[in-house]
């Protein structure tokens, strides 16, 4: 091998390891991993939040947090390179969505109170009390108007009201009984009736009155002391079975009326 050859092998070589030791230092320069310590997230969060570091994980590069402040433990993630705060929230929050989805629907509520016997449901609506969600559920039983609160994702019954079919005759003793207000709608419709009820009101009052009958429901709204029929509402939203039957039996005649059209 001559000198030349030699001299030639010995610049290459040193070249390479130049170009190694750049290439080195532009990664420790712009690829090193800035990941702060768990001790710094520490601090940064109870900085920011005033709060303390109950419980502490890391999973990746994402530190998961558990931090108390006012007594009230909250949730935190946070960004194991940068620092950056992802996602604060109360403990608990995020099982909001699963609770929601875990309600009892419409229908299972209505085969619930079905299957208890307590009358004839009258209307059934989803509603929100102190941040609790129910069903009230309305019931006509032997002429009363009940109205049953159930629990929305048990279906626990928790609580059950009839409500006041009489005015107090001490309050106003020209109101009309509840006996008269029954037959003045069984005047305006002949049937039977579902329930009668009792509202106070600034003008004397009032009563709601449904009848069922042959052909439709309806409940009369009367004055409680002149006997005047308010208002009259159709009631399509009562559960009666009966109405089904009548749909089916209907449904029978006009195919005997078929048949014997073609007789």
């Amino acid at each position: 091998m001559t000198t030349y050859t030699k001299w030639m092998i010995s610049l290459v070589s040193l070249m390479l390891a130049i170009t190694a030791l750049v290439i080195w230092l532009i990664q420790d320069r712009f690829f090193k991993s800035d990941e702060i310590s768990i001790q710094e997230a520490s601090q940064k969060v109870e900085s920011l939040y005033g709060g303390t570091v109950e419980s502490f994980e890391q999973k990746n590069a994402i530190f998961y947090m558990a931090i108390k402040r006012n007594n009230q433990l909250y949730n935190l993630q946070m960004d194991a390179e940068t620092g950056v705060v992802l996602k604060v929230n109360k403990t608990g929050e995020e099982n909001d969505t699963e609770q929601t989805a875990s309600l009892k629907t419409i229908d299972e509520i209505r085969a619930l109170i079905k299957s208890l016997n307590k009358g004839t449901i009258q209307s059934i609506t989803l509603q929100n009390q102190d941040d609790k969600q129910q069903y009230i559920v309305e019931i006509s039983d032997n002429q009363a108007l009940k109205t049953i609160v159930v629990h929305a994702q048990t279906g626990e019954i928790l609580s059950e009201k009839i409500q006041e079919q009489n005015a107090t005759e001490s309050n106003n003793p020209v109101i009309i009984t509840s006996e008269k207000a029954k037959q003045i709608a069984l005047s305006q419709l002949r049937g039977s009736i579902e329930y009668v009820v009792y509202k106070e009101s600034s003008d004397g009052g009032y009563y709601l009155v449904e009848v069922d009958g042959e052909d439709n429901e309806a409940v009369f709204q009367i004055h409680a002391v002149s006997g005047k029929v308010l208002s009259v509402t159709p009631n399509y939203d009562s559960d009666d079975d009966d109405s089904d039957e009548s749909d089916d039996n209907a449904e029978e005649n006009e195919d005997n009326d078929e048949n014997d059209d073609d007789d």
